[in-house]
C-alpha cells in the first residue's frame, strides 16, 4: 500500500455511552449523531439488495483492539442494524445492566464503533474519492457513572489508551470496506457524567445554576448519577451518590408483554425507549392499532418514577444549601410524567430539562470541556514559545 492511500487526520470528540443510546459530538456542538446501544453478532451473511442508506443505520464493523478479547465482539452490528436481526442480541437489561459500564465489552464495541463513523463521516468525501484507510489521532472526552468513577477510571483510560484500534466497515453503505485506526488520548481524563451535564445545562440555559445551590440526576437506562452542587457551581463530593435503577429492564418486562400477544411487536427496549420519549404508547402494524401500551407503561413508570424520587429525596434532605432538584437524562424524559404527578402531591422544587437537549446534556457538557481544554493546551504552548522568543532575541539562528 503506497503511502499516499492512507489518510492521516486528528480528530476532537466527545462519547456519552448511555445504557439505551449512545451520544457523540466531533468537530463543533453541531456535528452530532445517535444511535441505541444494541449489538448483535452477525447471523449468516448479511444480504444486500443495494448498497444504499444512512451508514448510521447500517453500522457493521470488525474490530481488532487490545481492549477486546472476546471472538464474540470482533465482528458486530451495531445500533439500529442490530435491532431485529437474527443473531445473538446484545442489550443493556438483566445480567448486562448489573455490570459495571467500565468493564462491559459493550462499552468498548460502541465507542470504537461511534469513534471511527465519527471520523469516516468527518472524510467522507476522501472516501467517496477512493480512500480506503485513515490513521486518526483521537482527543476522547468520555465519562464513567458517579459510582464508578473512583475505582474504575484508571482501568477504563488504560482501555482507551493502551494502543491502536482498528475498525472496518464490512457492509456499511458508502464507507465499505473503509479500516479507521484509532490511537486515543484523554486530555480531560475520564469525567464524571452528571457532572458534565452541569456545564453544559449552565453554558445554555438560563437558569443561572452558578448562582444557587441544587441537586441533579442524569436518569439513564440502567444508573442514576445524583450530584449536589454549592453555589459557583462547586461539586458537594461528600453527598454525591449514585444509585442503579434499572429502567432498561422495565422497559424489557412491558416489552416481553407486549410481545407475548403472539408477535414481535417490539424489537428491542430501545425501540420502546423512543417511543416513550415521543409519547407514542400506541403499536400500530398494518395501519391499525394493534396495542394500546398506555395501562400497562403506566403500572410500570409509575413504581419506577416512585423508586427514583425516592432515591433522590434520601440524597437531597440531608443537603440543607439545595433549594432545588434537577433531572436530566433520556430516563428523566421517559419518566417525567410519572414523577411530576406524584410531585404534585409533595410540591417539591423539582425542575427538568428540556426534552430536546436533556439526552445530549452529558455529551455536550463532556465536548465543552474538551474544547477548553485544548484551546487552552494551544494557549499555553504558544505562551511558552513567546517566552522563548522573548528570551531568545528574535528566535532566530
Amino acid at each position: 500500500m503506497t503511502k499516499n492511500e492512507v489518510l492521516t487526520t486528528t480528530i476532537t470528540l466527545s462519547i456519552d455511552n448511555g445504557s439505551s443510546h449512545v451520544k457523540v459530538i466531533y468537530d463543533h456542538l453541531d456535528c452530532s449523531f445517535i444511535f441505541p446501544n444494541v449489538l448483535a453478532q452477525p447471523f449468516g451473511e448479511r444480504f444486500l439488495l443495494m448498497e444504499q442508506g444512512d451508514p448510521l443505520d447500517f453500522l457493521d464493523v470488525q474490530i481488532t483492539s487490545p481492549a477486546i478479547e472476546s471472538d464474540q465482539y470482533r465482528h458486530v452490528y451495531v445500533g439500529n442494524l442490530a435491532i431485529g436481526d437474527e443473531g445473538i442480541l446484545h442489550e443493556i437489561v438483566g445480567d448486562k445492566a448489573v455490570q459495571k459500564k467500565a468493564q462491559r465489552p459493550e462499552t468498548m464495541v460502541t465507542l470504537l464503533t461511534a469513534a471511527a463513523y465519527a471520523i469516516a463521516k468527518q472524510h467522507e468525501d476522501a472516501i467517496k474519492q477512493g480512500k480506503k484507510r485513515i490513521k486518526a489521532a483521537v482527543n476522547l472526552g468520555t465519562g464513567l457513572p458517579i459510582r464508578e468513577i473512583t475505582k474504575f477510571r484508571d482501568e477504563f483510560a488504560r482501555k482507551i489508551t493502551g494502543g491502536v484500534h482498528s475498525v472496518t466497515f464490512v457492509t456499511t453503505p458508502v464507507f465499505k470496506g473503509i479500516t479507521v485506526e484509532m490511537e486515543f488520548s484523554l486530555p480531560t481524563d475520564i469525567s464524571i457524567d452528571d457532572v458534565s451535564g452541569v456545564y453544559d445545562l449552565e453554558a445554555t440555559s438560563k437558569s443561572h445554576l452558578s448562582h444557587k445551590g441544587f441537586g441533579i440526576a442524569d436518569v439513564g437506562g440502567v444508573d442514576m448519577d445524583i450530584a449536589f452542587f454549592r453555589p459557583g457551581l462547586d461539586l458537594d463530593q461528600r453527598h454525591s451518590t449514585g444509585a442503579k435503577i434499572y429502567l432498561n429492564d422495565a422497559l424489557e418486562s412491558i416489552r416481553n408483554e407486549v410481545n407475548a400477544q403472539g408477535e414481535e411487536l417490539l424489537a428491542s427496549t430501545a425501540e420502546l425507549t423512543l417511543m416513550l420519549v415521543n409519547k407514542e404508547y400506541e403499536i400500530y402494524a398494518e395501519g391499525k392499532v394493534v396495542f394500546d401500551m398506555t395501562s400497562l407503561i403506566n403500572k410500570h413508570m409509575r413504581i419506577l418514577a416512585e423508586k427514583v424520587l425516592k432515591f433522590a429525596r434520601s440524597s437531597w434532605k440531608h443537603v440543607r444549601y439545595a433549594n432545588e432538584f434537577w433531572f436530566i437524562g433520556g430516563g428523566a424524559v421517559v419518566l417525567q410524567p410519572w414523577i411530576e404527578k406524584i410531585n404534585a402531591e409533595l410540591g417539591l422544587p423539582i425542575r427538568f430539562d428540556t426534552a430536546e437537549h436533556s439526552q445530549f446534556r452529558n455529551v455536550r457538557g463532556t465536548f465543552l470541556m474538551l474544547d477548553h481544554a485544548l484551546k487552552h493546551a494551544d494557549e499555553v504552548a504558544a505562551g511558552t514559545d513567546a517566552k522563548g522568543v522573548s528570551e531568545n532575541g528574535s528566535g532566530q539562528d
